[in-house]
């Protein structure tokens, strides 16, 4: 039975929020719960999260729906059976009396405190010891700056009442001044729209810009995918899996700039764009670099699922080094997409699919020039032609040759077989890890 308060806190799920949304309450305030029972869902900046309570007892809010709650701050506590009901508010949320005199705890025992990612880097930049902070408090930028004598600026929650003209964007310091004259229906965007916003407007202001276009002649492409029998993102997977093994050629391209540095990730983890309708998510596939064709397939098509229920986790989410975004099935020939916070860029596809000579692609890439070159992009996009033609050819060689050409052995990896090998003066080596056979081309990172 449990015997003292338990405290549920929000835990830091993506480094990306400092704060989650309460979307809903399961149990009313002062209500009995049981072990593993669902009682709130939160928002985050990617998706709906359940929270549970892994203990048994009476549940007290600390906060409503709608409300803003602090990444590590408790939003309830879940206390024993026995204990007197806690005073209520007007508005129905409950509030606890003094836990130092019901339950006695000294100072010592309570954890250094915590930062946010973006605290712990003020304090760094200011020298400021973490161990001045109070003892068991999650501690953020505003208390940082507060103990390094800087001016703080306090965002008040905005009224409703006021009309949206007289509000101050939180993402932008310039006044939005509409068209005169013109009638206007205000709504609110979707959370994860401002949080989107906040971090692909902290991504374009940490980098410079620019990119590089190229196009690449490819008709066999999607055959290709459709004849490796891989799932329905099975173009994208081929994609992915280029773009993965040729950025351990381009490290700058896998990277991340800050004050003067840079920060080549030691993994190569490669975020896709999806939007079909419920809102645009960058899933992420992990060790993109050390993975077949099939199984990033594989992988892409459980989180098109996830997506689509509504389920997907925020370990799909986290963690991207790179970005590819592919508009080439929406009728976009050229886009300009846009860096994500913490990355060095981006890929974006687009198509002519009225090409005379077969589907042509475009392929921009986003790079921050703090870190490459023109040069190094055209570099990158220029490998990345030749490996793509290379998957399309095969088709048009198997076209002419006989049908048992599919009998003969092929590389685990990228699924070339030997006769295609043979025109690269490649070879098919034996492989434990993975099992089969893998080519020489994709051993020496072609």
């Amino acid at each position: 039975m449990l015997e003292t308060t338990y405290k549920i806190t929000i835990l830091q799920e993506t480094v990306n929020d400092e704060s989650v949304r309460i979307i809903s309450w399961k149990v009313p305030s002062g209500g009995i719960v049981v072990a593993d029972q669902l009682i709130c869902e939160i928002e985050t900046s990617k998706t709906v999260l359940e929270i549970h309570t892994p203990v048994a007892g009476r549940l007290d809010y600390h906060f409503s729906v709608g409300d803003e709650v602090g990444v590590g701050d408790t939003i309830c506590e879940i206390a024993p059976e026995l204990h007197a009901p806690s005073q209520s508010t007007a508005n129905g949320n409950s509030h606890f009396p003094d836990k130092a005199a019901e339950l006695p705890s000294p100072a010592d025992d309570l954890p250094v405190a915590r930062l946010t990612p973006l605290a712990r880097k003020i304090a760094a930049e200011h020298k400021i010891d973490i161990s001045s902070f109070p003892k068991g408090s999650l501690v953020r930028k505003n208390d940082v700056l507060r103990k390094a004598g800087l001016s703080v600026v306090e965002l008040s929650p905005p009224e409703w009442s006021e009309t949206p003209q007289a509000r101050k964007s939180h993402s932008s310091s310039v006044a939005v001044i509409p068209s005169r004259g013109v009638p206007l229906e205000w709504r609110e965007l979707p959370r994860r729209k401002i949080i989107e916003g906040k971090i692909l407007g902290s991504g374009r202001a940490a980098c410079i810009q620019s990119s590089v276009t190229t196009s690449v002649r490819a008709p066999g492409l999607r055959m290709r995918a459709a004849k490796l029998e891989l799932p329905t993102t099975g173009f994208d997977a081929l994609i992915l899996f280029e773009v993965a093994r040729l950025l351990r050629k381009f490290p700058v391209l896998n990277a991340v700039y800050d004050s003067g540095k840079i920060g080549e990730y030691q993994d190569v983890n490669i975020g896709w764009a999806v939007d079909g309708g419920d809102g645009l998510v960058v899933p992420v596939v992990k060790s993109c670099d050390r993975k077949g064709v099939r199984e990033i397939g594989t992988i892409m098509e459980r989180q098109v699922a996830a997506y689509l229920e509504s389920s997907l986790a925020p370990a799909d989410l986290a963690g991207g080094t790179f970005t590819v975004s592919n508009l080439s099935s929406h009728g976009v020939h050229f886009c300009d997409p846009l860096i994500s916070q913490g990355q060095s860029a981006i890929l974006g596809i687009g198509s002519d699919a009225y090409a005379q000579a077969g589907e042509l692609f475009y392929l921009t890439l986003a790079f921050d020039h703090q870190l490459a070159e023109g040069r190094t992009a055209a570099q990158f996009l220029g490998e990345l032609s030749v490996r793509l033609e290379s998957h399309s050819s095969i088709e048009d060689f198997r076209a002419m040759e006989s049908p048992k050409v599919a009998a003969d052995p092929f590389c685990v990896l990228c699924h070339r077989d030997k006769q295609t090998l043979d025109r690269y003066k490649a070879i098919l080596l034996k492989s434990e890890i993975p099992a089969g056979l893998v080519c020489s081309l994709c051993i020496s990172g072609f």
